[in-house]
Parts: structure tokens; sequence; C-alpha cells
């Protein structure tokens, strides 16, 4: 499945996530005939439809080669331009406000050049996320239309490369504790706000977390917010399960519509699926728990359950939730062991939903 999708990619055809801002998912058929535009949140229904990303709006191109222009021509900050376009009243993709990071994604993402770029990151279900190296990265240069002059992306990048250079661990924590020092309290939102500081993501990846970066110069937060970490992992890892899922149902020849107000899939028309992510919890003495709420306003056929080990970091199993057994108890209190009317629907990994969701053909006469 990997390496279909790794040619695809430098066919020039989108693996999935949202297009951003400035450009827009288009459908095209096996033949790279166009078929129609994708609102968000939708989904190719048939397996041999192909996804590519074409420019957006007018409005929207228009304000990106602002946005390149305001960073190379005026040395404009990346803060400073979203000052800006929020002074204007303008709005992101997803009528949200410009932020810092917003604005250097759209700086750094070679698609706005028409750069296909694949395998950044790893996430293989029951594994870590891994930050590939770039000679691990699958690439299709120039496969679609980009909205970026070339010029203007490379001197771009060439500013960053100016601006920031590789620093070493004892320099990221130095920085950290004179950013304490000053403000005498950090947060992730604090340290973003530093022009000169890498952003809290930077001190995520090199050290784990913020909060091991913070135990590293001796800082102890007020409250705990281990769970701002574990929330925050949830998050992340929420996209990349449906996406692996997504992927694994149309390998089989499955078609898959997403609902994009409430991550609702629809499956061959007929199944629907939910997603939960439990976070593993200890009790005091030393026994694991999940908590798992069902959502009983949408009341999908069957709900994917996945367990986090005690890292909530990986997946441990999962749960595969058929609504008319188990929706009379939205809310559920799963221990190690659960007993046979609930341990009957765990499976280690998902090949049982895709063996449940492959279409049969029928011999014989009706």
């Amino acid at each position: 499945m990997f390496t279909g999708q790794c040619r695809l990619i430098t066919l020039g055809y989108r693996q999935g996530g949202p297009a951003g801002y400035g450009l827009r998912r288009f459908l095209v058929n096996e033949n790279n005939k166009p078929k129609a535009l994708l609102a968000r949140g939708e989904h190719k229904s048939l397996q041999a439809d192909r996804v590519i990303l074409v420019p957006g709006p007018e409005e929207e191109v228009e304000t990106v080669s602002r946005i390149y222009k305001l960073f190379i021509l005026e040395h404009r900050s990346e803060r400073e331009i979203a000052t800006i376009l929020n002074g204007e009243g303008r709005t992101t993709d997803l009528g949200k406000p410009w932020t810092h990071a917003v604005i250097r994604q759209i700086l750094s993402n070679e698609k706005y050049i028409g750069n296909n770029v694949y395998n950044r990151v790893s996430f293989k279900l029951k594994q870590k996320r891994v930050v590939n190296d770039a000679d691990m990265w699958v690439r299709g240069d120039g496969v679609f239309e980009g909205i970026v002059d070339p010029a203007l992306f490379e001197a771009a990048q060439t500013i960053f490369a100016q601006r920031v250079r590789r620093f070493t661990n004892e320099e990221l924590l130095k920085m950290l504790s004179e950013l304490l020092a000053c403000r005498g309290v950090l947060s992730g939102m604090i340290i973003n706000e530093v022009e000169e500081m890498p952003s809290s993501a930077a001190y995520r990846h090199r050290f784990g977390s913020l909060l091991r970066a913070y135990e590293l110069i001796g800082y102890q937060p007020s409250r705990d917010y281990r769970y701002v970490e574990t929330n925050r992992q949830l998050r992340l890892m929420h996209p990349e399960v449906v996406a692996e899922t997504i992927a694994g149902i149309e390998a089989i020849g499955g078609s898959v519509t997403s609902n994009a107000r409430n991550d609702l899939l629809l499956v061959n028309h007929e199944v629907t699926l939910a997603f939960v992510i439990s976070r593993c919890q200890s009790t005091a003495a030393g026994s694991l728990r999940w908590k798992v709420r069902l959502d009983t306003s949408l009341r999908p056929d069957v709900t994917v359950v996945v367990r986090l080990n005690p890292d909530n970091k990986t997946v441990k199993d999962y749960y595969l939730l058929p609504w008319l057994d188990i929706g009379h108890n939205p809310k559920l209190g799963m221990a190690e062991d659960n007993g046979i009317n609930l341990d009957s629907f765990r499976t280690d990994d998902l090949s049982p939903l895709f063996h449940l969701l492959r279409r049969h053909t029928l011999e014989g006469p009706l």
C-alpha cells in the first residue's frame, strides 16, 4: 500500500490531508479527466479516482502572493504579516484568524510551487509517530500547477536558513531558562510569541515534550499539564488513524466518504464508522483503565475504539463496537480484562474491520 502511495505522489496525486489556503482538491478519473471540485471533508467514492491540487479562489491566491512579497521584499516577520491580515478582517480558509504558524506554513510548504512531498512523517498503526530525514521523503517536483513563483519560494527559504541555525540542546535550554527568568512562567504560547526563539514544536521534537524541556531547566508548572501533552497527542493521532483506515478500506476496493462536521465515515454508502481514541490512565493501585464515551447523537453502525498503551503514544489494541450491541451503554469504563461481553469485540489490528467491509461476489442463483 505504501509503495503504491509513493508512486501516486510522483505522478502528482494527493494522498490525504486538506489542500491548504490558496489551493483546492480536485477529483479526476483513472484517465486524469476532470470530474469535480471536492469540498472540505469530501473524499473520492471510486477507488480508481484520484485527487490533485489546483489553484483556489483568486482572492486566496493573491493573498498568498502578497504574503511572500511582505516577507521577502518588505522584510516583515510572520507575526507582523498575520497582524496585517487580521487587521484587514481577513481569515484563513477555515474561517480562523491568521497566526505566526499559519504564515510560516504558507512560506515553507513546497506544494505552493507545485511539488508533492510525502513521507515527511511516518505513523504506522501501533507505532510511534516518527519525523523522517529528508532523504526518506518521496517527491514529485512540478507535478501540478503552483501558485507561487519558484524564485520567491527559494528566496523565502534562504531567509529562513540565514535566520535560523541549528541550536544545540544546551543553547535551546539556555534560551528557555532566560525566557523563564524574564516572564516568570512558561507555556507553548509564550514560547511561540518570541520571534528570536525556536517554536514550542521545536522543543517538543528535540526533547519529546515541553514538560521534559521544563524539567531539564528545573521548572515545575503550577498545574499538572501532563494531560495537555496527552490530549495534544490524541488530536494529532486521530486524523492519522482515520486516514490509515480510509486507505485500508480503499485498498480492498471499498468507497469512503467523510462528514467534515463530525468525522463520521460512510463506507460503501451503507455502513457508518466513528473513531474514539482512549488514553490510558493508572489507578493508585497501578491498574490500567480506559474511559470510552460513545456519541449518542451520531449512532454510528460501528465505533472503532483505539486504546493506547500507558505511554499514550502507541496503540495497544482496538475494539469494534456495534451500536446495536453497545449503544445502550454510551459510557464505558474499560480495564485490562473486560469479560466476554466486551472483549469479544477486541482485536490487535484492523484486519477484522477490513474483512467485515470487504465486498464479496455472490455466486449461483439468488
